[in-house]
């Protein structure tokens, strides 16, 4: 008869320690967009708490043009490439939606935003040829994707591959 009780617990045990593996399986952080400043800058929130995120891994063209110094010829380059294509200033907000909540994780100060399925904002502005891969960062999970992307976009001519602008501002970077 003990035995049969002990049998018992020893499965109820083993049920609860799986069943709480699946409990606390992480769930991705959800995040409720705010604003969005630019290409490379988005306000979001969680609960009451605000934040600031900037896409993981990639180099924005908007960073490149505040990065530069003034009257430059990367600052020109990217204003002259603005004024052309007006439309792709305000690409994020096309990708993005106000007031939505969207999956966020958060590496090395930087976020990766989810915006369609596992498909990141980041690997979105490389493809568009509105980023470019961060020099010397090296990532397992998503170096194939952002040098995918950005080899796409560099082949298609799109974006600042079209222009002189990875002439005129990847230079300094390289510098850093």
């Amino acid at each position: 008869m003990l035995k049969y009780y002990m049998d018992k617990k020893i499965n109820i045990f083993l049920l609860v320690l799986l069943f709480s593996q699946f409990l606390m399986a992480k769930e991705p952080t959800m995040a409720l967009l705010i604003d969005i400043e630019s290409n490379d800058v988005q306000h979001f929130k969680i609960g009451n708490y605000p934040f600031t995120c900037k896409p993981y891994g990639v180099l924005g063209i908007d960073e490149l043009h505040k990065q530069s110094s003034i009257n430059s010829t990367c600052k020109n380059a990217i204003k002259k490439f603005y004024s052309k294509r007006k439309d792709l200033m305000y690409y994020t907000m096309r990708k993005l939606h106000v007031m939505q909540m969207y999956s966020v994780k958060f590496k090395n100060n930087r976020c990766i935003v989810n915006v369609s399925g596992e498909k990141s904002l980041a690997e979105y502005l490389l493809q568009e040829g509105l980023a470019l891969r961060k020099p010397f960062a090296r990532d397992e999970e998503y170096d194939y994707y952002f040098e995918k992307y950005q080899t796409e976009a560099r082949v298609a001519k799109k974006g600042i591959w079209k222009e002189n602008i990875i002439r005129e501002c990847v230079v300094n970077i390289y510098k850093k």
